[in-house]
C-alpha cells in the first residue's frame, strides 16, 4: 500500500512539468517567425488576402487573448488533438503515432545492442584489469564516446551501401535494414555503459561479500557473474532508461541519414516547413514519453531495491 501511495504521489508531481512543457510548446506559435494564419493559407495553396487572413484567424481562434488561446489549445492537447498538419493535411496525432512504431523499433534494437555488448566487454575488461585487453577496450570506449553519430552513420552508409552494396542507400523502415542505424546509435551507449560497468565491477570486487564468495570456493569469473554483475548494473538502470527516452524521442541525424521514417525525421521535415501543429504535438508527445519512462524507472527501482524511497 505504501508503494502505491508513493507511485500516486510521483504521478501528481509530473503534472506541473507537463503544464510547463505545454506553455513552451504553445509559445512556439507566437514566438516563431511568420503569421500562423498566413502559413495555414499558403499550405492550402490559397492566395493570401486580408479576407482570407481574417477568416482563418477567426477559424483558428487567433483573435482571442493569448490566455484564452492557450486554454483552448490545452483542452484539445489533453485529448491528444494537436490539429491538422500543414504539409500532410492529416491529424497530427495520427501522423506521429503512425511513425512512432518505426522509432520504437529502432530504439529497442539500439538499446539491446548496447546492453548486450557492454556487459561482456565490461566483464572482460574488469576481469583482466590493466592488461592489453583492458587497455584496448578502454581506448575503444574513449573513441566511441567522442565519435559523432552523424559521422559514423555516414561512414557506415558509404562503406556498406555505396562501396559494398550490401544494403540499399535509401533503406526505409524495414527490419532487414535496421542493423546499421541501430548500431550507429548504440556505439556511444556501448562506450558509456562499458566504462561505468567496468568501474562498478572493480569497486564491487574489493567488497567483503565478494571476498567471502571467493573464500567459499567460487572462481573470480563466477563471483563476478553471480554476485558482482547484478549490483554493478543497478546504478546503470537510470542511465539506460534516460537514454532509451532519448531514443524514443527520435534521432534526427540518424533517421535522416538512413531514411528511417520515424518521428525524428518527421519533426525535422516539419521544422523546415514551419509546420507548427506538428512541432507542438511532437514536443508534447516527447515530453509525455520522457515522463512515462522516468516514472517507470522510479517504480522499477521500488521493486528492485525496496530500501529506495521516492522523494
Amino acid at each position: 500500500m505504501k508503494k502505491f501511495e508513493l507511485i500516486i504521489k510521483r504521478v501528481l508531481q509530473v503534472i506541473p512539468m507537463l503544464l510547463i512543457v505545454s506553455i513552451l510548446a504553445f509559445a512556439l506559435s507566437n514566438l516563431s517567425s511568420g503569421d500562423v494564419a498566413e502559413i495555414t493559407i499558403r499550405s492550402e495553396g490559397l492566395e493570401v488576402t486580408e479576407q482570407n487572413l481574417a477568416a482563418v484567424r477567426e477559424e483558428l481562434g487567433l483573435n482571442a487573448a493569448l490566455p484564452v488561446q492557450y486554454l483552448n489549445w490545452l483542452t484539445k492537447a489533453a485529448r491528444f488533438d494537436f490539429g491538422v498538419s500543414f504539409q500532410t493535411k492529416k491529424s497530427v496525432s495520427e501522423e506521429i503515432i503512425s511513425r512512432f512504431p518505426a522509432t520504437l523499433k529502432l530504439a529497442i534494437t539500439a538499446m539491446s545492442i548496447s546492453v548486450l555488448l557492454a556487459i561482456p566487454i565490461a566483464l572482460i575488461s574488469a576481469r583482466y584489469k590493466d592488461s592489453i585487453i583492458d587497455h584496448f577496450f578502454r581506448i575503444l570506449s574513449t573513441v566511441g564516446v567522442t565519435m559523432p553519430d552523424f559521422w559514423l552513420g555516414l561512414m557506415l552508409l558509404y562503406i556498406f551501401a555505396v562501396q559494398l552494396k550490401m544494403v540499399p542507400v535509401i533503406s526505409g523502415s524495414k527490419w532487414q535494414n535496421i542493423f546499421l542505424p541501430a548500431f550507429t546509435l548504440s556505439v556511444s551507449h556501448i562506450a558509456v555503459y562499458t566504462r561505468i560497468l567496468r568501474n562498478n565491477l572493480l569497486e564491487i570486487n574489493n567488497l567483503d561479500y565478494m571476498r567471502a564468495a571467493r573464500a567459499r570456493g567460487l572462481s573470480q569469473n563466477a563471483a563476478l557473474l553471480r554476485h558482482g554483475l547484478k549490483n554493478a548494473v543497478l546504478p546503470c538502470i537510470t542511465l539506460i532508461g534516460v537514454d532509451f527516452g532519448h531514443l524514443l524521442a527520435g534521432q534526427f541525424a540518424c533517421e535522416t541519414i538512413f531514411s528511417w521514417n520515424g518521428i525524428g525525421k518527421f519533426a525535422i521535415d516539419s521544422i523546415k516547413l514551419k509546420d507548427l501543429p506538428v512541432i507542438q504535438g511532437y514536443i508534447m508527445i516527447v515530453a509525455v514519453t520522457f515522463i512515462v519512462v522516468n516514472l517507470f524507472l522510479d517504480i522499477l527501482y521500488l521493486y528492485i531495491d525496496p530500501k529506495i524511497q521516492l522523494k
